[in-house]
């Protein structure tokens, strides 16, 4: 039996990596959150916060995990510039505090380090690779770049096993509203509903990104986590890069109303990054992994998601 455990088991790729985990033979599932109450059947869920360092290593010599999958953080670019020093202390040393606890109780865990595309330098237009330039731009990038470099410096002083996988912007049914599609989706979703005026406010729609299913995300971060070697890094992403203006306007064909569209200055961030598309070679070559879903079912899954909701909430 393997022990599987999962960092950030109530956030929205977890959602969809737990139901992954949990149909595999041979899983005994472990989750921990800084959510109060928060369950998940057949998942031993244990709600810890990863700054607190001696909870984490408590929490630890009980679970002694086989796998470890990291993805408890501050995930998003706008809310880590306006709360920089929260970001570095979940990203950073929340990362450090799990480190030390698995070399004390689980030096042979295997440890996949969910960081970001964020790291590169971009601006070029060029196709990133997981040996293109480094070069943060923002808080959040930061942190996982610093989170990176302690997963290398473990790997290097006490042979653990730590392997790291740089996930490109990834969407669909169950995400927040702090993301752009979603953002865009649960407005449409509620202007259908007649909830707000059929006007939804937009920020910076020229920006590039390279956009991915979560459940073909949750797909690599399953295989990655099970054969990843100490070292290693992984780009996670589609190869396919879309504007943001493109994935709204895929978003309105869909709306069941007229809907105009107005920018909001407040909705821009400093030094966004304009274009970033991703090089998928590695994975495909090392595991055979590829996208399944295409961008159009991913994002009418992710209205429909919106327009299943009461009413306009934060998602899950």
């Amino acid at each position: 039996m393997s022990r599987v455990l999962v960092t950030g088991c109530s956030g929205f790729l977890a959602s969809h990596l737990l139901k992954r985990l949990l149909r595999e033979p041979g899983n005994k599932v472990f989750g921990i959150t800084e959510v109060p109450g928060f369950t998940y059947p057949d998942v031993e869920v244990f709600q810890v916060d990863i700054r607190r360092r001696d909870d984490i290593a408590q929490m630890l010599e009980i679970i002694r995990p086989d796998v470890t999958i990291h993805l408890a953080a501050v995930a998003n670019v706008g809310f880590a510039w306006k709360n920089p020093e929260l970001t570095y202390d979940v990203n950073f040393m929340g990362s450090s505090n799990l480190l030390e606890a698995l070399q004390a109780s689980a030096p042979d865990s295997r440890l996949l380090l969910m960081s970001s595309a964020e790291v590169y330098q971009t601006g070029s237009g060029d196709v990133l690779s997981e040996e293109s330039p480094i070069q943060c731009q923002n808080p959040y990038a930061l942190s996982k770049m610093a989170m990176e470099m302690l997963g290398d410096l473990y790997f290097r002083a006490f042979a653990m096993k730590v392997f790291k996988i740089r996930a490109f912007n990834f969407t669909g049914p169950g995400q927040d509203r702090k993301f752009v599609a979603a953002d865009f989706a649960g407005q449409i979703a509620a202007i259908e509903r007649g909830e707000r005026p059929a006007v939804i406010r937009v920020g910076n729609l020229e920006a590039v990104r390279d956009f991915s299913d979560v459940r073909d995300i949750a797909r690599y971060v399953q295989v990655i986590g099970a054969r990843g070697e100490g070292g290693e890094v992984f780009n996670v992403c589609s190869g396919k890069s879309y504007s943001i203006r493109h994935i709204l306007d895929v978003l309105l064909a869909q709306a069941r109303v007229p809907i105009r569209v107005e920018v909001d200055p407040v909705r821009f961030r400093p030094l966004d990054n304009p274009v970033m598309k991703g090089d998928p070679a590695r994975v495909r070559r090392r595991f055979g992994l590829a996208a399944e879903y295409a961008i159009e079912q991913t994002l009418r899954d992710l209205l429909d998601h919106w327009r299943e909701l009461p009413s306009e909430g934060t998602g899950s």
